[in-house]
């Protein structure tokens, strides 16, 4: 497989499915600038994925926020100072919670949308007027959720903010394809990070996440996902963009448990 460049930018990369998805960027020969909140989780990455693969991995100094437009603005000034313009964007970087809307606090919401939404949005409008203003393509991929398309009780604020990126995507494709500039995005169901864990590794959940999915397991790996947006990432999908390629074992054939029903069964 051929990226399509020799450097990216992966947010929320110092854990989880974002990790992985810079250690398979890297395998491929792409250098990666790891952004991040926690400057100490984003050393530690670096310092890994420069150990475990070949390439280089950079942190961005004292880490940054997806939500502010200036910590936006130094990663991609440290990523192309220090690996050149990267070619490749992935918007991992996400939250989550478990609230019946009817509970939710104002300010939850307000952070669940920040982080999932307004974050991917500065980094696509910062990537895409350097790309433009230096007269390059390249790739985004943002990283959505099974449920883009889906709802359960518990997680209706998390539904509605993926499909908020699912729609910006598509539109960010539409606008930025005349500049050579595809945005593709990738959908995972269950996959076992830290932010998921506490869901996935509950006896009564994992029983019910394998019911539900026709390959009979009860989650992904991360690196199942990093395959994917590798691939997104690669010449092999040039004629590819404002797709969603999901990845869930087939869960979405037959809809999602409810998260609130069965990880809160007294309530």
């Amino acid at each position: 497989m051929k990226l399509i460049s020799n450097s990216a930018i992966v947010t929320g990369g110092a854990q989880g499915i974002g990790l992985a998805i810079a250690a398979r960027l890297m395998r491929e020969g792409t250098s990666v600038l790891v952004f991040g909140r926690t400057e100490s989780k984003v050393v530690a990455a670096t310092e890994r994925l420069t150990r475990e693969s070949e390439g280089r991995a950079r942190a961005v100094p004292c880490a940054g926020d997806v939500c502010r437009a200036e910590d936006v603005a130094r990663a991609l000034d440290v990523a192309t100072a220090e690996l050149g313009l990267p070619g490749i964007l992935v918007n991992n970087a996400g939250t989550n919670s478990l609230s019946l809307l009817v509970d939710l606090p104002e300010e939850d919401f307000d952070r669940m949308f920040h982080v999932n939404v307004k974050g991917p949005f500065l980094f696509m409008k910062a990537y895409a007027r350097a790309l433009i203003a230096a007269k390059r393509t390249g790739v985004v991929v943002n990283v959505t959720s099974l449920f883009q398309g889906v709802v359960t009780e518990g997680l209706g604020h998390y539904a509605a903010s993926k499909a908020g990126l699912w729609s910006l995507s598509r539109a960010a494709a539409l606008e930025l394809s005349r500049h050579g500039i595809r945005v593709n995005i990738v959908a995972p169901g269950a996959t076992l990070t830290p932010m998921a864990s506490g869901f996935i590794e509950d006896p009564t959940m994992g029983r019910e996440l394998r019911a539900h999915t026709p390959l009979g397991k009860s989650h992904g790996t991360p690196d199942d996902v990093a395959r994917v947006v590798a691939f997104l990432c690669a010449e092999e999908s040039s004629w590819m963009t404002g797709d969603s390629l999901t990845v869930d074992g087939g869960n979405h054939l037959r809809g999602m448990p409810s998260y609130w029903d069965t990880l809160n069964p007294t309530r």
